[in-house]
């Protein structure tokens, strides 16, 4: 369970990076800038913080369930939220020449940009949390002990491997980051789907 927990994280959280936004078009912009050793520190950077911020995320999960009042009232709200974020996905429209990043950083300059960047990116908590309560709830991962390591460095990976990905792919990247159906409607589509069967499933 617990390699099952890690290699979940890890693909949801890869999946997840995908549409874009300041992280990861960063990256890209840094990579089309010939900057790619920026590129990784800033990538690394992120990564750490998304780590800090998914402690914090599977922390209040746990609180939340052992708290079975409170717990019954958040498995509704989780399935909103999913059910919110997939219409927000669908309707979005952003790409990636409509996130303004700054890309004059060199060298391990890009650290302590992507550490700024990634600590001012805190909408990731309210999605993990709703992801880490599906997943749970189903089964597919375990955040007792040791799982609740394997869970975060999967979450870590994850992340830093899709910026990986962006900085080897540079300007190639575009094609996908400026393509709305791959990046919104699609992973729109599925969290929609999740929120309506998390839904089904608290009520039947």
């Amino acid at each position: 369970m617990i390699v099952q927990t890690l290699i979940v994280a890890f693909v949801v959280s890869y999946v997840g990076s995908i549409p874009p936004g300041t992280i990861n078009v960063s990256v890209m912009q840094l990579a089309i800038l010939n900057k790619r050793r920026a590129a990784v520190f800033f990538a690394l950077a992120a990564s750490a913080v998304e780590f800090i911020y998914a402690g914090i995320t599977v922390q209040f999960h746990i609180f939340l369930n052992n708290n079975e009042v409170i717990s019954d009232y958040f498995k509704i709200i989780t399935s909103l939220a999913l059910i919110v974020l997939g219409f927000w996905n669908i309707f979005s429209k952003s790409t990636s020449s409509s996130v303004k990043v700054d890309t004059k950083l060199t060298g391990r300059h890009g650290f302590a940009r992507g550490l700024i960047l990634g600590f001012l990116n805190p909408m990731t908590i309210p999605f993990w949390l709703a992801i880490t309560t599906y997943l749970e709830n189903d089964e597919w991962i375990n955040v007792d002990e040791y799982g609740f390591w394997m869970y975060l460095v999967g979450l870590s990976l994850g992340t830093f491997c899709l910026l990986l990905t962006v900085n080897a792919a540079g300007k190639q990247f575009t094609k996908i980051a400026d393509n709305t159906f791959l990046v919104h409607k699609v992973p729109g589509l599925m969290l929609f789907g999740l929120g309506i069967y998390f839904l089904l499933k608290l009520v039947v």
